[in-house]
This record gives structure tokens, sequence and C-alpha cells, in this order.
């Protein structure tokens, strides 16, 4: 089952019947599909283990752990967290790197083999407000990549709600190209897109997944509610991408790390 925007915004699924329901064929329309069902209940509750473990060491953030709230000169709110490659330490984390159904549906999205570019997780506490706020942006603008051909498989491991800042995307937008990126305000370590068209909300429930191209302007709102909203992702390239250049023979093929 797929998803597509209704009239007022919210995310309304599509049936089996419906020709719309290809998954291919939403993904080249709205540059975004959802996979229901990708994690089980089991697999949540160990990524989401994983997830803390990753994070917090002894209630204060982990090595490795950055946050993407940061403003250059003041001290850190720890609002919107990021850790990159888990998968290398972590079993939980290491098998969703290695599950061949995962990589193979992300082939069929970008039409050849496809390398595991790095998996990453994304953490808002709670009590942090408007500073959990994840600005508009295209993930290639940080990546540079050539071609864009890439895609972020996004696991929620909590419900992902409008309350607690559910991905939203900005549908088609990644025909666009490259997108004019500027700093929100002085000091601000991520950078912001602008679009007249507004991003459409993706309330997902914990262990399900919103898969969207590189090019794919999004965001997400804050977390206002009382409980953390944690995620858990794989990128992926099709095996002809170059980074910055560079061909990308140091990355590792999916079919090679898959069991």
């Amino acid at each position: 089952m797929t998803a597509s925007p209704s009239s007022s915004g919210a995310v309304e699924p599509v049936t089996a019947t419906d020709p719309a329901a290809d998954e291919l064929e939403v993904f080249r329309r709205d540059g975004v599909v959802r996979w229901d069902h990708v994690l089980t209940p089991g697999q949540v509750a160990d990524l989401r283990v994983s997830v803390e473990r990753a994070f917090f060491d002894d209630g204060r953030p982990a090595e490795g752990v950055r946050d993407l709230s940061e403003r250059r000169g003041r001290p850190l709110d720890l609002a919107l967290l990021q850790k990159v490659n888990l998968w290398r330490s972590d079993e939980a984390c290491e098998a969703q790197v290695r599950r061949p159904d995962l990589y193979r549906r992300v082939e069929a999205l970008l039409g050849g083999p496809v390398r595991l570019f790095r998996d990453h997780s994304f953490y808002k506490p709670a009590g942090k407000g408007e500073r959990s706020r994840l600005v508009l942006h295209q993930d290639n603008r940080y990546w540079h990549l050539s071609p864009p051909e890439a895609v972020t498989v996004w696991m929620a491991l909590d419900d992902a709600t409008p309350e607690n800042g559910c991905v939203q995307y900005v549908l088609g937008s990644h025909r666009w190209g490259r997108v004019e990126h500027t700093r929100p305000e002085e000091g601000a370590v991520l950078v912001e897109a602008r679009s007249e068209r507004e991003p459409v909300e993706y309330p997902v429930p914990a262990g399900s997944a919103l898969v969207h191209h590189a090019n794919t302007l999004h965001g997400s709102g804050p977390n206002l509610t009382d409980g953390p909203r944690r995620a858990y992702a794989l990128v992926f390239v099709r095996a002809d991408v170059s980074a910055r250049g560079e061909a990308m023979t140091g990355v590792p093929l999916a079919a090679d790390l898959a069991r």
C-alpha cells in the first residue's frame, strides 16, 4: 500500500486496485513512496534499544552524536540529534543493512544495482519545542551525488505524527533539480530551501517507512509531545553514482552485504 495527499493535506492510503498503487509510478511522480510494515514489532523494539544506546552515554550525548539544531557560538540545545553509521557497531542495525528485500525494492526504484551509502538515525527529544524542527532541504545539497540517484529509507521507530514532527514532503520537487539553499539564521549548521508549494505531512506508524529521492524537498515539524520521536534510515545510491566527482567504489554494494 502507498499513500497520496488528500485535498486537506493529510495522507490517505491508496488501495491495491488503484493504478497509482504501483510504487514505482508513485515514486516517479511524487519523489516519495510509503512502505508499510517494513519492521516487525520486535525489530522496532530492538532498534529503539540500539538508538538509545547509540545516542546517550550515562544521560549525555554519546560519541559521534551531532546536534543539528546547533547555532555556532551558542550553548547546544540538543534538540535535533543525528548519528551516522550505527550498523558498524550494532547488531540490530547491521541486520537491517543486510536485508535483501529492502535493497531489491530500492533497486527497482533506481533502475539498477545499489550501494549502501550510509545508515543514520534521527532523535527528537521531548521538551525541545521549535528547536527540534528540521528545515526544508534536499539531501543532495549535502551529499553532492552525480547523478543524484539515491534514496533514503526512513523507518519510524515511534508513531510519527504532526504533533511530534513527522516528515513533510514537497511532492514532485525531485524533478526540479538543485534548489538554492540559504542559512535560516546566522550560525545555523543546516541550510534551508524555499518553496512556493506547501509540503505535505506524512504521518506513519512505528514500523512503516518513507522512501524519498535525494532531491525531494523535505523537512519535519517540531516535537511538541512528552516523548521522543525516533527514526532509523538507510541511504542507498545507484552503483554508477559519484560523490564530489569521485567514483564510490569504496562504498559496498548492497548485494554483497545481504545475507
